[in-house]
């Protein structure tokens, strides 16, 4: 039972660390701002995939738990593949100037 519980907490902060990913991807763009060169672009980037990472350890932690994944396991998996997505689209765009 106590599995159980444990296994759920780890799917419900993937799911909060997806969530965060995206929220993230705004923040760093607005400290692209911070000064005269990209370092705080970079630190906001840098942060942003280190959520993303705890977020697919958390997700892989679940698995390893048990086998049988319900819809938040999914949902989480589904929002850190399109957060990574998203945050190196992010990247690309506002290096080549669009």
């Amino acid at each position: 039972m106590n599995s159980i519980k444990t296994r759920r907490i780890y799917l419900l902060m993937s799911y909060v660390c997806g969530l965060v990913v995206f929220q993230m991807s705004s923040i760093f763009q607005r400290m692209a701002y911070w000064g005269n060169t990209l370092v705080w672009y970079w630190v906001g980037i840098s942060l942003t995939y280190l959520i993303w990472l705890v977020g697919v350890i958390f997700l892989v932690v679940s698995f390893k738990q048990g086998k049988n994944i319900k819809i938040l396991g999914f949902i989480s998996g589904v929002i850190l593949v399109l957060g990574f997505l998203w945050t190196t689209f992010i990247i690309i765009a506002g290096l080549s100037g669009i």
